[in-house]
């Protein structure tokens, strides 16, 4: 008797799941692969901002770190944002996805607009930073672009080392009156290239907004139903 009533009621669950749309599931899969790429780079780009903003916290003329606050505040939201995106994805809620659709595309905006007032208005802070800390030559930025000397000052190379190189100063003359006095660290209103690495999270975050628009009116199209999480168990999330 109980494998008899156990036999309708699988029937009942198997009439009770839609039948497999293979151009639903992949178009999904392909969204959700996006959804980690950005993941990903949000994450990465966390960790380096939080690095950099605990490293130079103690420097009061490091006026660069106010605007690493805001990129990392930006990217936090946004990673919140995509958690949240992943679970509409997957339910196919269409009309949560079209406010989550202005969410995301005025969130990544925002942030893309951060990072060009960091990369246009302090184009070198990067650079200086890796190069000082991986002790690499500072001479490019020095003597070639920008009249500086050192990370902050002079000082970095008299604290670790007790003299200046030739490059700190204007046309190596090694004379006092023609020492750079400003640190490279804190170079702005400089040329700069537009396109550099921080703005690939942005890049990737729009072209996810692309896909999930092509996602919200495809599930429109075919009038595809909300899933419940029990129809999403019974699909093992997979499909």
């Amino acid at each position: 008797m109980e494998q008899g009533q156990e036999e309708p009621e699988q029937e009942e669950q198997e009439e009770d799941r839609p039948p497999l749309n293979w151009n639903l599931i992949v178009f999904r899969w392909s969204i959700l692969l996006l959804f980690c790429v950005c993941f990903f780079f949000n994450i990465s780009d966390s960790v380096y901002h939080v690095a950099v903003i605990s490293y130079y916290s103690a420097c009061e003329e490091c006026e660069f770190t106010y605007y690493e606050s805001l990129v990392l505040a930006a990217t936090l939201f946004v990673t919140g944002i995509l958690l949240l995106g992943v679970y509409l994805v997957l339910m196919q809620m269409k009309r949560a996805l079209r406010v989550y659709n202005m969410v995301m595309f005025l969130s990544s905006w925002l942030q893309m607009l951060l990072i060009l007032v960091m990369t246009q208005r302090y184009p070198i802070a990067h650079n200086v930073h890796y190069r000082w800390l991986n002790q690499k030559s500072l001479e490019y930025y020095e003597k070639k672009q920008y009249d500086c000397c050192g990370v902050l000052g002079p000082d970095d190379y008299l604290l670790t080392s007790g003299t200046l190189p030739s490059s700190c100063f204007k046309s190596e003359s090694y004379l006092t009156k023609d020492l750079h006095y400003k640190g490279c660290l804190n170079r702005d209103a400089v040329s700069t290239s537009l396109l550099r690495y921080e703005l690939l999270t942005s890049l990737f975050q729009m072209l996810l907004v692309g896909a999930l628009i092509a996602y919200y009116l495809y599930l429109k199209k075919i009038l595809a139903p909300v899933r419940s999480f029990r129809i999403l168990w019974q699909s093992r999330i997979i499909f």
